[in-house]
């Protein structure tokens, strides 16, 4: 690559933003990191932004000083199990935010592509398989109320605005990084820890998890794609696995005994996407079954 860019990264200390930066280190020019918990990357093109980006200017000025070509929008509260009792927190976070990073963006200008992580979240119940995205979105919750928002905000910056935008919808994210809670972690730490759990459904319900290397990979695919694009992509893993199954990889490795499943499903189903679009466009697909992930995952926890 010949010109190489500098690149905006919002969340770049977090399980998608850290390891981002590292993978994008040799394809820039330079890496801005935005979040508040320092990412201690120790390379002379990457420099990392804590202080609060608290409006418009505050954005335009951090494009300006940096000449930043690209961003990647990682950052922002990363689920619905966080800050539940601070619903404007998930609001400022997630809504503000990323409407300072877009119009600072339009008014610059200079922007040749801007990647928002969406979720999955924003669709709520996905009771059909294969669906596209098309999808209509039916949030259950306040943070796949903000994904939604932004998703559709910025689909009309996009149209509009002639802005180079992608969303990619991703499924529920897992790898050795993540610190909020998810039952992969959970299902790890309590062998890890000998602490007895009950999972909330049956050991046959399935989840459309993705590794988080494979999330890495299709920002990267992305951020470098040259030809004709949609503005929206469902990403996810290969496969579909019952927690049942999940279970059964984790025992490979960590003594899984402690961990039962209750009698019924007490959370909404949420079936396998369509991924068509993206590895037509694109040209991606996923690499990491669950068998791989959950191997990789534990791996680097030793």
């Amino acid at each position: 690559m010949t010109n190489l860019e500098n690149i905006l990264i919002t969340g770049s200390s977090g399980l998608v933003g850290a390891p981002l930066v590292k993978k994008l280190l040799n394809k820039s020019n330079l890496i801005i990191g935005v979040d508040p918990v320092i990412n201690s990357e120790n390379n002379n093109k990457y420099k990392h932004i804590s202080k609060p980006l608290k409006n418009v200017d505050d954005v335009s000025y951090l494009l300006k000083k940096y000449k930043i070509t690209k961003i990647i929008h990682a950052g922002g509260i990363s689920g619905p199990m966080l800050a539940n009792e601070k619903p404007n927190l998930i609001i400022q976070n997630n809504i503000f935010f990323t409407m300072y990073l877009i119009e600072a963006a339009r008014i610059l200008k200079k922007i040749n592509r801007f990647i928002f992580c969406s979720s999955i979240s924003a669709y709520g119940e996905l009771a059909e398989s294969n669906t596209t995205e098309e999808f209509r979105f039916a949030p259950e919750n306040l943070y796949g109320a903000t994904k939604a928002s932004c998703d559709l905000i910025l689909k009309k910056y996009f149209e509009n605005y002639e802005l180079d935008i992608m969303s990619l919808r991703l499924s529920t994210i897992y790898g050795h990084r993540r610190s909020t809670s998810c039952f992969i972690n959970d299902i790890i730490n309590s062998g890890i820890k000998n602490n007895k759990i009950i999972l909330p459904f049956k050991g046959d319900f399935c989840w459309p998890y993705i590794y988080v290397d494979d999330v890495v990979s299709c920002i990267e695919k992305c951020l470098f794609h040259e030809k004709e694009h949609f503005y929206d992509y469902n990403i996810s893993g290969p496969d579909f696995p019952s927690y049942q199954n999940i279970v059964n990889e984790v025992s490979l490795y960590i003594d899984t005994s402690q961990v039962k499943f209750s009698s019924h499903n007490s959370i909404s189903y949420r079936n396998l996407f369509s991924l068509e679009k993206v590895k037509k466009d694109i040209d991606w697909e996923p690499k990491y079954s669950i068998a791989k992930g959950i191997r990789d995952y534990i791996g680097n926890l030793v």
